[in-house]
């Protein structure tokens, strides 16, 4: 048996990052509040990844986009700051209106940070990131119905404190960040923290002569803690700004007679023939695109001992500002010209009262919890009067501007011919309340000294009130010279469309229209756990997780259609039933770790935006679909020397639609149901650490690498996002490697250090969509080189 236990250990060695710099052999005192109590990692019986502040210094992560790929089972495309996307087994949803939720709820210090403006931001003097796996909301709260992703930053503490540290590296990386404690007295402390990260990026934009792909944002963070005899105060300020150039769009079809030549609705093999690998080719792009972001928070935190329960209160407020704009055609083709803007605004305030205790056969925790979010959003698309030529000769119609300019050219009209080209920006403006309210309990039963059985159960009611408003296209310079030398010609301005791209929300919005709706729901969460032997956890679980309903930021109601979901657009609910069947392992005498987890799913609902409608140009539209999903998660450690560490992880998932039928980009019908959803059915991660004495200090090293298996097609993405052409392939197997040497000091005080992320410079190409897809003209998003870095860091 222990020959038998030894060899598992080795074969799932490790943890995923989250173990591999542990310092301590003994897992047991990692300690987490995945259950709103302080416990051991090792004791929780939830499937969960824990990723401590030594791993993102190992790892050189900035934020937690940088942790995809090493925990399996956790997506993060985190190539546009202000509109990342969070996935969780497979459940993710990408769209960026305000209308909608994410299924994986993010929480900073126990504050829901919302899914776009405010989801992604850079490690701010960070103690440990808890991902939780499977319907949280018994635990965490809203719209944690696949997933949560809880942030954990340090308090203020008695003693002085101070460090810094500078990274400095290839394509301009230049990162500082410094931290300073301060007592102030018996019973107060303030800790104050700065952060600094900038780069040129790595490609630079042929058309412009910038460079691109790049970061640049500072953030500063201040908190003061009091204590006031067993209760404690904690007062937290946060601040960042973000202006950085937005994310490349790379065009793969370079041949200028294409598409018109060629394209004929089909990406068949012909077709496909004519790309470019991104990759070699050089980014064309008319414009650089660009994200800025404006955020603050305020959290006050109070813990009250009374009598033998505890009460906390968290009361946060929270305001971002965001603007996204980017290349949406990949080209700097004045003939197929898009771009696109999105800004937003929001504010917020939460306020949750949560109260726990023990005693020798119960432990529970209640609570009741309060949300109000009012957000505004404006989406724009920016063309110009020679791609909506171009898109009307596609679908059968004339180049009427361009005749249109060549007659009022004929006739006179100074500075216009038939090639003139003119702006045409149009608008579609959202606005957003959303007020939400639970309340909740989970209760761990002690029925023996080595059995509990853990009930939890959440009630929530959420309310959105939603406004549409799509005015009629701006062309300020069109107006003008139509207004002027029209009436001659008996041209009127006012006859042409008022929306061409929102031409469906158009004519519904002209003047503002509203629509409300609400939806409540029963979560419960149900776990029995048995220790087997004092280091070897099992579990069993069932538990339900729920996200409000929403709307469509493009999807207007409809008052006269006699189509009730016109009449109403909202969508209804996400719900997911996760079943669960664990076992955490920790052997003192192996110096090991291994975790599992078997687990089933069935999600209803699911919102996700897809490219599609009857628009001259695909807008985004929410789609719903069933998704079912079952799986295999596994993750360890072993310490096989004093010196070396071996840590790994993996997942195995097939996920694929229950029910999915929607419209294409051509409004064929498009049934996904009981096809792969894309997930890949493998991802792991590997790596070993190790330390040795060196020039009066230690010397230290960790290699770490991931791999995941090739997307699964389905009827929908088979033709682009697991395309096989000559040139590239897309959805292939992929594979990253990190490594990082350093020397820090006997005490600890000073370090050095060398980063290489993407050790061996593996490169994909990904993601090959985009709006003019529709017309033969796809583009591409690539991954990031190979990047050297030097660090140097400090502390008294």
């Amino acid at each position: 048996m222990r020959i038998l236990a030894h060899s598992i250990a080795l074969a799932f060695a490790g943890s995923l990052v989250p173990h591999a710099a542990q310092a301590d052999d003994d897992m047991q005192k990692v300690i987490v509040t995945a259950q709103s109590r302080a416990q051991s990692a090792q004791e929780v019986p939830i499937s969960m990844e824990v990723v401590t502040a030594r791993d993102i210094q190992n790892l050189g992560a900035r934020n937690l986009g940088d942790l995809t790929g090493y925990l399996p089972g956790l997506q993060v495309d985190a190539t546009q700051a202000t509109q990342p996307v969070f996935g969780i087994r497979g459940v993710q949803a990408g769209d960026f209106g305000i209308g909608t939720d994410t299924p994986v709820g993010i929480y900073v210090d126990g504050v829901y940070t919302g899914k776009t403006g405010g989801a992604l931001m850079n490690f701010i003097d960070i103690q440990r990131v808890e991902v939780l796996k499977g319907p949280q909301g018994t635990l965490f709260g809203r719209n944690s119905a696949a997933g949560a992703i809880s942030v954990v930053t340090n308090e203020p503490d008695a003693e002085f404190d101070a460090a810094g540290h500078i990274k400095v590296g290839d394509y301009g990386r230049a990162n500082l960040d410094a931290m300073l404690n301060v007592p102030l007295g018996d019973s107060t402390a303030a800790r104050l923290v700065f952060v600094r990260a900038s780069s040129d990026g790595w490609v630079r934009n042929a058309s412009t002569g910038s460079r691109t792909a790049g970061d640049n944002s500072w953030a500063t963070r201040l908190a003061v803690k009091q204590k006031l005899g067993d209760a404690a105060l904690v007062l937290s300020w946060e601040h960042e700004q973000l202006r950085q150039h937005g994310w490349p769009a790379f065009g793969v079809v370079k041949d200028t007679s294409l598409p018109m030549a060629g394209y004929t609705g089909v990406y068949d093999a012909a077709y496909v023939a004519n790309f470019s690998d991104p990759r070699k080719a050089a980014l064309e792009n008319d414009i650089d695109g660009g994200e800025s972001r404006n955020f603050d928070g305020v959290t006050l935190r109070a813990d009250i001992p009374l009598g033998g329960v505890t009460l906390r209160s968290i009361t946060a407020y929270r305001t971002f500002s965001s603007r996204n704009l980017t290349d949406n055609d990949g080209t700097a083709r004045v003939d197929f010209m898009l771009a696109t803007q999105d800004q937003k605004k929001a504010y917020n305030w939460q306020q949750e009262f949560k109260l726990s205790g023990s005693n020798d056969r119960l432990d529970w925790v209640a609570g009741l919890s309060f949300y109000d979010n009012r957000e505004r959003q404006r989406s724009s698309a920016i063309v110009n009067t020679a791609t909506l030529d171009s898109i009307s000769l596609m679908q059968g119609g004339g180049a009427d501007f361009a005749n249109l300019f060549a007659g009022l050219g004929m006739a006179g009209v100074p500075g216009v011919d038939g090639n003139s080209v003119f702006s045409w920006q149009e608008d579609n403006y959202a606005t957003l309340r959303t007020r939400a309210a639970s309340v909740y309990g989970d209760l761990i039963w002690r029925l023996a000294p080595e059995t509990r059985l853990t009930t939890g159960l959440r009630w929530s009611r959420d309310r959105k009130q939603m406004q549409w408003y799509v005015p009629g296209r701006q062309s300020a310079a069109l107006d003008a010279l139509l207004n002027t030398y029209g009436p001659a010609a008996g041209i009127d301005a006012s006859a042409l469309p008022a929306n061409v791209i929102f031409a469906a929300a158009g004519p519904l919005a002209a003047t503002p229209v509203n629509a409300s709706h609400s939806w409540s729901d029963w979560s419960p969460r149900l776990v029995l756990d048995h220790k087997l032997t004092p280091d070897l956890l099992l579990f069993a679980s069932l538990s339900r997780g729920y996200q409000a309903g929403g709307f469509n930021v493009f999807t207007p109601p409809n008052p006269a259609s006699s189509d009730p979901r016109e009449r109403d657009p909202s969508f209804s609910p996400e719900k997911m039933t996760n079943l669960e069947l664990g076992f955490k392992l920790y052997a003192p005498s192996l110096r090991a770790t291994l975790n599992g987890s078997l687990f089933a799913y069935r999600f209803k609902n699911l919102q996700d935006v897809k490219l599609g409608g009857s628009s001259a140009i695909p807008t985004y539209n929410i789609i719903n679909s069933d998704q079912k999903a079952k799986g295999l998660d596994l993750d360890g450690r072993i310490r096989i020397t004093p010196r070396l560490t071996a840590f790994a992880g993996l997942e195995f998932i097939d996920q694929t639609y229950q029910r999915f039928a929607t419209s294409d980009t051509s409004g064929a019908t498009l049934n996904l149901s009981g096809q792969p959803v894309g997930t890949p059915f493998f991802n792991g991660m590997a790596g070993i650490n190790t330390n040795w004495e060196a020039l009066n200090g230690r010397m230290s090293a960790t290699l770490q690498g991931s791999y995941h298996s090739k997307s699964r097609c389905n009827d929908d993405t088979r033709a682009l996002q697991c395309l096989n052409s000559p040139a590239f392939s897309t959805g292939t197997a992929g594979s990253k490697a990190d490594l990082r040497l350093g020397w820090d000091t006997a005490n600890g005080k000073f370090g050095i250090g060398l980063l290489v992320n993407n050790l061996f410079d593996k490169r994909y190409v990904y993601n090959l969509d985009g709006q003019t897809k529709a017309f033969g003209l796809p583009y591409a998003s690539v991954t990031a080189p190979r990047t050297i870095a030097v660090e140097l860091r400090g502390s008294l």
